[in-house]
């Protein structure tokens, strides 16, 4: 009899895990499809503002573990407190161009064609609309303005908004080879690209059994306006342009049929998320990682990435780092990056239907996913994140009607000590189903 009331507890518990961690995929699956409205206000595409303040904030656990953002510069991230410590983004990491963001290039316009989800450099930033609610901020779709070139290309003819880093220019010289001295917009039609950035940040400390902070960042970039003037600068022909990425078909499986690769599309993209944070306000000794075979390693952070032809992270997941204080698993501060491998993360190429907002089709065109990890990118600063090369993304003039194409990603954050982290991870993988 005994035995028989074991069981049927056994199988009661299972039953109501699974109905559990049913719903919970559910909600996950609710999350993924989700489309982001309209844009709730128009802002010009870049104007100056200060990099250092923070707008909104976000907590998450009950450690004091915050994150913050900016609406001055498409919602990035310009400050992670951490209990005890404080910002770790402070002087080093609190400039535009350093910020937590994402940002793409493609080789065919030789990495210089650069959406980015700040603005145009370091102190003309692309303000943005936040919505706030107690557990989440959501920066409403807003168009990405071009990088300023890295001082390689000189795109601007004007300089009306903000000066461009090219010196010799007299402010009213530049090397595409365009007209532009009627151009309506002058400087914010230069910069304005064919792209849209949306993204949320959500504490989802206290869901699934986890305990300790973690924030789910999800964001997508969408090739929504047809081929204009911004990405014309970059054409074939210009000095920058490399015809040898151009591919026969960019697409893997969808959009079915054959989408030839041009100047007006994105030829082998590299997409970067990164956080970068302060030396001089934290200075972690240790990086934890997860193998391919579900074991844990650690490295000395410093090491990481200095031996040439070495992986940085030898027989690593490339889904997950852990900055760490200590090398004993339940001792000290760390922060923690994850990318786990979700659909969203996996078929990061949609495309989808602008009268509705649903998704029409996926395709993988990932060829290669890793972390990319700097510890010290300059000598006061960190810089750590993932990489994602592509095959490309399809301007809407090759796709039917209302459709458009989107990179999407999710990434969680986590703060706590190694040992919490790798189990809030192993239970945050249960609920995802990877």
């Amino acid at each position: 009899m005994k035995i028989n009331k074991l069981v049927f507890l056994n199988i009661l518990l299972i039953t109501i895990f699974q109905l559990i961690t049913s719903c919970q995929k559910d909600a996950i699956i609710l999350e993924e499809e989700e489309v982001p409205e309209e844009p709730l206000t128009e802002f010009a595409i870049i104007s100056e503002s200060n990099p250092r303040i923070t707008t909104h904030h976000l907590t998450s656990g009950s450690s004091g573990f915050q994150l913050g953002i900016t609406s001055n510069a498409g919602g990035v991230i310009n400050e992670i407190i951490i209990p005890g410590i404080g910002d770790i983004m402070t002087e080093e990491a609190d400039l535009y161009g350093r910020a937590g963001q994402v940002a793409i290039r493609d080789s065919s316009h030789g990495g210089r064609y650069n959406p980015t989800q700040a603005g145009f450099n370091e102190t003309l930033g692309s303000k943005c609309a936040i919505t706030q609610t107690p557990n989440k901020l959501v920066v409403e779709p807003r168009p990405m303005a071009l990088w300023h070139g890295d001082g390689q290309y000189d795109f601007t003819r004007w300089e009306n908004i903000g000066a461009d880093p090219y010196k010799t220019d007299g402010g009213n010289t530049d090397e595409d080879g365009l007209d532009e001295e009627d151009l309506p917009g002058k400087q914010l039609d230069e910069v304005r690209s064919e792209f849209d950035y949306y993204g949320t940040y959500e504490d989802i400390s206290g869901k699934n059994g986890i305990d300790i902070a973690i924030i789910r960042h999800y964001y997508q970039i969408s090739f929504i306006r047809p081929p204009g003037h911004c990405i014309n600068q970059h054409r074939a022909g210009t000095k920058l342009w490399n015809p040898q990425p151009v591919q026969s078909d960019i697409s893997v499986k969808n959009p079915a049929g054959v989408h030839p690769g041009s100047d007006k599309d994105l030829n082998r993209m590299t997409s970067v998320w990164s956080l970068r944070h302060d030396r001089a306000k934290w200075t972690p000794k240790y990086t934890y990682y997860r193998k391919t075979n579900g074991a844990w390693a650690t490295l000395i952070m410093d090491n990481v990435g200095k031996i040439d032809g070495e992986e940085d992270f030898p027989s690593g997941d490339n889904t997950i780092f852990i900055n760490a204080d200590s090398n004993i698993e339940t001792q000290g501060k760390a922060l923690a990056i994850y990318r786990p491998k979700t659909d969203i993360n996996t078929n990061t190429i949609i495309g989808v239907n602008e009268t509705n907002g649903s998704i029409v089709y996926k395709d993988k065109r990932t060829t290669t996913q890793k972390i990319q990890y700097s510890p010290k990118r300059i000598q006061t600063m960190s810089k750590y994140g993932f990489v994602d090369l592509l095959r490309g993304m399809i301007n809407r003039t090759q796709l039917d009607g209302n459709t458009y194409e989107a990179f999407r990603n999710e990434v969680y954050i986590l703060y706590g000590t190694p040992k919490e982290i790798m189990d809030a991870i192993a239970i945050l993988d249960v609920s995802l189903g990877v």
